[in-house]
């Protein structure tokens, strides 16, 4: 069976193939954090990859756990 041509799913098709060709890079959605409605594994990384600077300043504020882990 064939997608209808309009309809909410084909839409859905046609953004994720763009967003996929145009270098987004898809995530597990068991990621999802509900309570902040982020994905805060992919959040984090950003931080810790773009600003490591404020990142090790983060990082070392926390004396008793380490931010962005569950330790």
């Amino acid at each position: 069976m064939t997608t209808p041509r309009h309809s909410e799913a084909a839409f859905e098709t046609v953004i994720e193939t763009h967003l996929l060709a145009s270098g987004y890079t898809p995530v597990a959605p068991d990621g999802f954090n509900r309570e902040r409605a982020i994905f805060s594994e992919t959040v984090l990384a950003f931080i810790r990859e773009t600003q490591p600077k404020e990142w090790a300043k983060l990082e070392a504020s926390c004396a008793t756990r380490r931010v962005g882990t569950s330790a």
